[in-house]
Parts: C-alpha cells; sequence; structure tokens
C-alpha cells in the first residue's frame, strides 16, 4: 500500500457550503476535498503525518496537572520525571531466578523455605548472629 503524501497548497481555497467545510488545495474544483461532512470528520491520515507533540498536558478530575512526555532515548516521562514501573506492590510474589548486584535492604523480616516446604523466619539478633526459626502452620496463619 503506497502512502499518500499531502498536496502542497499554492493557490488553495477553502469553503463553507451546504455539503460542508472544503478545502480545494490547487484552488480548482477538481481538487475539492470535503473535511467535515454533516455525519463528521473526514481526515486522511497523511493530514497528520508532520504533527509534533512534545509533551501532552492532562488534567485529572480534581484539577491536579500531568505533563507526559518522552526522553531523547524514548523513555516515558510524567512531569519530567522518567517513569520506573512499581515492582513493589503488597502481597507481590515474584518468580524466577533472580541475580541482584549492589546492596539489598529488606525491612519487615526474611522467611525462608528448605527443600522439604517447611518454612522458617530468619532474623538477626543485636550480636549479629543470623537466626532461623522454623514456624508452625499455625503460625503462617498470621
Amino acid at each position: 500500500m503506497s502512502q499518500q503524501v499531502r498536496p502542497t497548497i499554492t493557490n488553495g481555497k477553502t469553503g463553507v457550503g451546504s455539503f460542508g467545510v472544503a478545502v480545494m488545495p490547487d484552488g480548482t474544483a477538481d481538487s475539492l476535498r470535503t473535511l467535515i461532512k454533516p455525519d463528521g470528520f473526514h481526515f486522511e491520515a497523511y493530514d497528520f503525518d508532520d504533527l509534533m507533540l512534545p509533551s501532552l498536558k492532562l488534567r485529572s478530575p480534581i484539577g491536579s496537572k500531568y505533563t507526559i512526555s518522552f526522553d531523547d532515548d524514548g523513555a516515558l516521562l510524567i512531569n519530567g520525571v522518567k517513569y520506573t514501573a512499581p515492582t513493589n506492590q503488597s502481597n507481590e510474589t515474584i518468580k524466577g531466578n533472580k541475580t541482584y548486584e549492589g546492596t539489598t535492604t529488606l525491612k519487615g523480616g526474611l522467611i525462608l523455605y528448605d527443600t522439604s516446604g517447611n518454612r522458617y523466619s530468619v532474623n538477626i539478633n543485636v550480636d549479629g548472629q543470623l537466626i532461623a526459626n522454623k514456624e508452625t502452620n499455625q503460625q503462617w496463619k498470621n
């Protein structure tokens, strides 16, 4: 499918009539193209081929303003800040093998399972000793 090219308007005319709103790119009736009719708008894709939107400004129902744009690398920016998909949802389960580099901070405790499926609560006491306590099924419900 070949892409249409927007005609160059050199002697263009526009008109409003019983047919709607129309444009004649070369100024003759032969090139008449109706853009707006009573049944709606009749644009072609090439009418927007050079449309550039550096950003979109949106307003929430309560009046908060947001600007959505992209940086030079194509990363999504919201109010100028690079968007990072959230991965810290409450009660989230992440599956698969993971490799972490750098420091990882855990707050609220660590639970590990042995190969038999037994659950262990892992803590560190004030002397820096690692302590693993086997939990019962009753403790899991809390």
